[in-house]
């Protein structure tokens, strides 16, 4: 399984934790199962826990299936419109008792820089 280190934004995260978040939206995303470390930016800046996200679903290619389907059509449109394109599941999410703070990854990488997006940490992965 790919693992990655994903970059959250908190504003985002509230949905998530309550599980009303069913998908994560991105431009680019991996086309496999990923294993994410989820990483808040912003004021946060901790690693909160890792999420098990599925294969992603190229929304521009699928969004017929959603004719029948008025509101989620119109959603649909609006992450395509925003270049958001591929619609990724999430299968699952486990937060630590105890957050990683970004002053602690620093202590055994220094100079770490969190990313924009996201960083694949096993590039053997397809």
């Amino acid at each position: 399984m790919k693992e990655i280190f994903l970059s959250f934004h908190p504003m985002a995260y509230g949905p998530l934790y309550e599980g009303i978040k069913m998908y994560e939206y991105r431009r680019r995303f991996c086309d496999c199962e990923t294993k994410a470390y989820l990483y808040l930016s912003g004021n946060v800046q901790k690693v909160v826990g890792v999420m098990i996200l599925g294969k992603k679903i190229r929304l521009d290619l699928t969004r017929d299936n959603y004719l029948e389907y008025e509101d989620t059509l119109k959603r649909v449109d609006e992450y395509i419109a925003l270049g958001d394109v591929n619609a990724i599941p999430i299968k699952s999410l486990a937060l630590f008792e105890s957050p990683i703070s970004l002053e602690e990854i620093r202590e055994s990488i220094p100079g770490f820089m969190p990313p924009r997006m996201y960083y694949v940490l096993n590039d053997d992965m397809p």
